[in-house]
């Protein structure tokens, strides 16, 4: 364990001149402290602020991936049905009466 002053801060006021030592290392100390914790808060914040703006720029990343893909599917469906109209239109009835009966049922 470390050693730790014995303040005997309560004692006569003539012995208030020894623990001034003590109590200014004790100030100098908890000025040491305040500005590691400053400096602690700063490198938290310009790490979280990295993160962020790194997980902003992959989120849009995929925004966009995702957007392309869509755009593609809904393309290549469309040309699918402007091809076969009739087997759309069975597909979208057989997929309506299927929905109907699980909607339906209690």
């Amino acid at each position: 364990m470390a050693d730790t002053p014995n303040l005997n801060l309560g004692a006569t006021p003539g012995s208030a001149s020894a623990d001034e030592p003590h109590i200014a290392e004790l100030k100098a100390d908890l000025a040491a402290v305040k500005a590691d914790l400053a400096q602690l808060m700063d490198t938290l914040s310009r790490t979280a602020r990295h993160g962020v703006n790194g997980a902003t720029g992959e989120a849009e990343a995929a925004i966009g991936e995702v957007s392309d893909w869509a755009e593609s599917q809904y393309e290549s469906l469309r040309e699918n049905i402007r091809a076969q109209p009739l087997t759309a239109c069975a597909i979208a009835a057989g997929i309506g009466a299927l929905l109907g009966q699980i909607l339906l049922r209690r």
